[in-house]
């Protein structure tokens, strides 16, 4: 069994944890499909920074915000053409999520979540000459997560997540040619955390 930390810093009702984490963006169950010329849409797996502010409704139940800014870069592998780049869009992320955390008074303290992702495109930087101009839809879809946080003393946590975010399908158009791409994002990531 875990040892507890002492109540003054047990993750409780009221809690306020703010998390600093490096995240891993890895695109999973892809599927694309392109006119004309074929082949398939590319988006690379990425690192990013990331900010969480998670607070406890209760022992058990806390509510928690994601947000950054998130640049995704695109390409076509494979055509009739070869490789294409496409260019890169730069998009607000935020997810929120109702958790449930099992063992809010012990040093380990593991969590399940549920909730949803909205992203929305800021700027764009078409690959020139092959692009001109670039347009990409905000997208919202349901997310999962699990995770834990582990108390290192004093008002220190560290953490670790993993989130799975499902996207609905996007139809996008670059000049003539039409694509519909449907992909999912796995988001692993670590950092620490500290509470108020």
């Amino acid at each position: 069994m875990p040892a507890a930390p002492a109540p003054e810093e047990a993750l409780t009702a009221g809690s306020l944890l703010v998390r600093a984490r490096i995240i891993g963006s890895i695109p999973v169950n892809q599927f694309s499909r392109i006119e004309l010329v074929g082949g398939r849409v590319s988006t690379p797996a990425r690192a990013l920074p990331d900010l969480d502010i998670t607070y406890f409704l209760s022992d058990h139940f806390a509510l928690a915000l994601q947000g950054g800014v998130v640049p995704t870069r695109t390409s076509i592998r494979g055509s009739v053409v070869g490789n294409l780049p496409i260019g890169t869009t730069w998009s607000a992320s935020v997810t929120s999520a109702i958790q449930f955390h099992f063992l809010p008074h012990a040093a380990f303290n593991p969590y399940l979540g549920a909730g949803v992702a909205y992203t929305h495109p800021l700027a764009y930087e078409p690959a020139k000459p092959f692009v001109t101009a670039m347009k990409a839809d905000p997208q919202l879809g349901p997310m999962i997560q699990a995770g834990f946080d582990y108390h290192l003393g004093g008002r220190w946590y560290a953490n670790m997540d993993i989130k799975q975010v499902f996207l609905p399908t996007q139809v996008s158009r670059v000049g003539p040619v039409g694509a519909t791409v449907r992909l999912d994002l796995l988001m692993v990531g670590a950092g620490l955390g500290y509470r108020f």
